[in-house]
């Protein structure tokens, strides 16, 4: 594999252009509904283009619709979405109208209704992106739903235990509020310093906090306002042998780190593909470890709901949902495994850390998320004295087209950062930024 500064040759270049464009086919043309899926190894990866190369970095920026003079840093919010998955997208939507009348409404019809139908190749492919069994994922429509489905599918009591952060987010936390106000379990968030010096610190929290009542450990792997990623496996470790559930929100890990749920150790594992995985709004998935997926209720019932036999298929009874936007997921999916798991980590980790480092050296400016490497992540949540999140927000876009998400008046911004990013977008942040806290002082 070719060095920093090492010429690529062209054709291992072109080889990995024509890989990466591959993607899931809906010919528009004759009847057929059949999507032709190539194989998500279609080349060996050591003879793909180097991460450092520029032209290959180049190249994946222009699969996106972000206008060349935008540079875009809220993936913690929403992700980008590639060219790809947009036109399989719309391709498919298009083609479900112009052919509705021939529709025989037989289940095994490639358009069954999402809802109604397991989507068996769609749970293999999520499966390999986080080294689970395609039986143990249900497919749903966000995060949110995810983490409900699991604290309303459990049979807590009175009394019972849940052990969380302060640091979670509405989407993570307020099924578990919800049990709390209405079935009287105890939902008890705990502190978490900001930014924490390291994992010990955390799981020692969390080692303090267990009492006899302890049933389930919910929390974030990413936290969402200054990006923690969570020392997971060790609470993991921690829960098993005491009996208790672990629970875990990676709407902003998957696709941003290299996920595996067996390594982790939980019980439950729910996403939000719409962030880091850059697939369209709209899609989410749950997994539930083999062993534990009979012990959850289904909350929303319809055809399946108790078919025990079927796994996660029988939490996915929730009624017609958007076919479309799963062949989205489909796409992003093949998009996010061509480049590969690890090389997409390794860039964005880099970049984030180049951020990390420039921004330590300028006066005035206070980062709020860890920099213990255990601990940092992608995103990146920073002030500069003197100045609101908001101001500091509206600044970056008034003078560069540089967005970023304000994290209330206290907290700054965050800056996340993803492969359509670039060093020269992370330059032009702390030269801003520089300048800013210099006219501050």
């Amino acid at each position: 594999m070719p060095s920093l500064g090492e010429e690529v040759p062209m054709m291992n270049r072109r080889r990995f252009f024509r890989a990466l464009m591959a993607p899931a086919v809906l010919p528009l043309a004759g009847r057929t509904r059949r999507a032709v899926t190539p194989s998500l190894t279609a080349e060996p990866q050591d003879e793909w283009p180097a991460p450092d190369d520029p032209h290959y970095w180049q190249w994946i920026r222009r699969q996106f619709l972000i206008p060349p003079d935008e540079a875009f840093f809220n993936t913690g919010t929403l992700g980008a979405c590639p060219r790809q998955v947009v036109d399989t997208v719309t391709r498919h939507m298009r083609q479900l109208e112009e052919t509705l009348a021939h529709w025989d409404y037989r289940p095994e019809h490639p358009d069954w209704f999402s809802g109604y139908r397991p989507q068996l190749e769609l749970r293999k492919k999520l499966a390999q992106v986080i080294h689970a069994r395609a039986g143990e994922i249900a497919l749903t429509q966000n995060a949110t739903m995810g983490m409900n489905f699991m604290a309303h599918g459990l049979d807590l009591q009175p009394g019972d235990e849940v052990l969380s952060t302060d640091q979670e987010h509405p989407g993570g936390r307020c099924g578990w509020e919800l049990r709390a106000h209405r079935d009287g379990i105890i939902w008890r968030p705990l502190e978490i310093p900001i930014p924490p010096p390291d994992p010990e610190t955390i799981v020692d929290i969390f080692a303090k906090a267990i009492t006899p009542r302890t049933r389930v450990i919910a929390i974030a792997h990413i936290t969402s306002q200054f990006g923690i990623v969570m020392p997971v496996r060790q609470i993991c470790e921690l829960a098993r042998p005491r009996g208790i559930l672990t629970i875990i929100d990676g709407a902003q890990a998957v696709g941003q780190l290299h996920v595996n749920v067996k390594e982790i150790g939980c019980d439950a594992y729910f996403s939000s593909p719409h962030k880091w995985l850059l697939a369209p709004p709209g899609n989410g998935f749950l997994y539930i470890r083999q062993e534990k997926l009979n012990d959850v209720w289904t909350t929303l019932a319809s055809g399946e709901w108790n078919n025990y036999r079927a796994g996660a298929y029988r939490l996915m009874q929730y009624g017609t949902g958007n076919l479309s936007l799963l062949k989205g997921l489909e796409a992003a999916i093949d998009f996010h495994m061509r480049i590969g798991p690890d090389r997409v980590q390794r860039r964005i980790i880099g970049l984030a850390n180049r951020l990390r480092q420039g921004l330590q050296q300028i006066d005035g400016v206070t980062i709020l998320s860890p920099t213990h490497p255990e601990l940092a992540g992608a995103m990146v949540t920073y002030r500069v004295e003197g100045m609101t999140g908001p101001q500091l927000q509206d600044e970056l876009w008034k003078r560069r087209k540089i967005r970023v998400r304000k994290m209330g008046k206290n907290n700054g911004v965050r800056q996340s950062v993803h492969i359509y990013n670039s060093p020269e977008e992370i330059d032009a942040t702390l030269e801003i930024v520089r300048d800013l806290a210099a006219r501050r002082k």
